[in-house]
């Protein structure tokens, strides 16, 4: 599994400059009051995550941050300026951006380590390329004799690949059941989900390729054989065990998870298919069917969750988690996580008493305290780690047994 473990943003936004923030590899943290930034810190994890930019297009950053592979560490270091705009025959020209990146890779298991610089100003005109990205096409190419490290390495980082933002309403749900929220904010999944296409060649063989950006469980939901008239794919077993879990932690009887197909392109040689989205059809214990659009606040929320999961193998970005879900529903979420490193924000504090502590250490990197301050007349987001002295008071009252931690924080001024 991918674990982020360090991030440094030496600027961005009002976040005060040599913020460095280590990371828990299980469950972490983000406490703060309304507008102190939880939001916006959980969406700048999910790009240092999947290592995109796109949604930063048109800011200023630079941010350092460290990546644990199970071969490899990777560092990285993404610097977004603006260039001075020139000034050509009284003509604007388009604004240009600086972009750098700096990235460290070391072989856990040989200890060999390489670097890689790269650079390239993208202008205005090309709104269509992502303005900063790690890219490992031209990693492979720099380091042609470390393929075969690479090649691990490339498919570690992938998994991370949709470590997108679960938020605090209803945009994934929309995502999921294929529609563009008007509300979808940077890091929320897009709802165009995967895509297929069916080539026949003049054998009458069949070859199918697939380009996909859901992983995992869901990438199965896209099946290997079309049918002859064209078909969209077809679930396959490798989904059901999504649609029961899901089934009985609602208490439904079952529930069917129907691919939303649309064929892009036709011609006898080539079919090109596009999943956008699911349908949920429910059924109830009294044998009544419905559809997911039918469904409460909660039961949405509690769907979109264990898909975002079904998603995301390694690391699980969700904001107010807790979001108008029962305590047995908020219990199960937290069961689910498993293994998978978690950065979770939460106003109500039921969610931190599924979260153990084993020591001072873990409870330092675990909670990450959010604030603003005033400094020289403008406003900055402080966010911290907690402090050595206030983890050792909280972890001693935890081992007590007494408060809840919800309280534990509260009356120590913690939260």
């Amino acid at each position: 599994m991918v674990k982020l473990k360090r991030l440094k943003i030496n600027q961005y936004r009002n976040v005060r400059p040599g913020t460095e923030l280590h990371f828990d590899d299980g469950v972490n943290l983000v406490l703060g009051q309304n507008g102190s930034g939880k939001t916006t810190l959980l969406a700048l994890i999910s790009a240092v995550c999947r290592s995109t930019f796109i949604e930063l297009a048109n800011e200023v950053f630079n941010l350092e941050f460290e990546l644990l592979c199970p071969d490899h560490s990777v560092v990285a270091q993404a610097d977004h300026r603006r260039r001075a705009t020139e000034n050509v025959s009284g003509l604007n020209t388009p604004s240009l951006w600086d972009d750098t990146y700096t990235v460290v890779i070391a072989n856990r298991r040989t200890g060999r380590t390489e670097t890689i610089v790269s650079g390239e100003p993208v202008g205005a005109q090309h709104r269509g390329r992502t303005p900063l990205m790690l890219d490992w096409s031209f990693i492979a190419a720099t380091l042609a004799d470390m393929d075969a490290e690479l090649t691990s390495l490339r498919a570690s980082l992938s998994v991370a690949a949709c470590a997108f933002r679960f938020d605090e309403s209803l945009e994934c749900f929309a995502a999921a059941t294929g529609r563009q929220s008007m509300l979808r904010s940077p890091g929320t999944p897009p709802p165009a989900l995967a895509a297929a296409n069916e080539t026949r060649d003049s054998s009458g063989g069949i070859s199918i390729t697939e380009g996909t950006y859901v992983p995992g469980d869901l990438s199965r939901a896209l099946s290997s054989s079309f049918g002859a008239k064209g078909r969209g794919p077809e679930l396959d077993g490798a989904e059901r065990p999504l649609a029961e879990q899901i089934a009985e932690i609602l208490d439904v009887a079952s529930i069917a998870i129907v691919p939303n197909v649309r064929a892009r392109q036709f011609t006898p040689h080539h079919r090109s298919y596009r999943v956008e989205g699911f349908t949920f059809d429910v059924t109830r214990r009294d044998g009544s069917t419905i559809h997911h659009d039918r469904l409460s606040y909660g039961q949405k929320r509690l769907l979109a969750f264990f898909y975002y999961l079904a998603q995301n193998e390694s690391i699980v970005i969700a904001d107010e988690l807790v979001n108008g879900l029962h305590h047995r529903w908020i219990e199960a979420c937290m069961a689910a996580i498993g293994e998978r490193q978690a950065f979770l924000t939460s106003q109500n504090p039921l969610l931190f008493e599924y979260v153990r502590f084993d020591s001072i250490a873990q409870v330092q990197t675990c909670f990450i305290t959010c604030k603003t301050e005033i400094v020289d007349g403008a406003e900055q987001l402080v966010w911290q780690n907690m402090p050595r002295p206030d983890a050792i008071s909280f972890f001693e009252s935890y081992k007590a047994d007494i408060e809840s931690v919800g309280d534990i924080l509260i009356t120590r001024g913690l939260w």
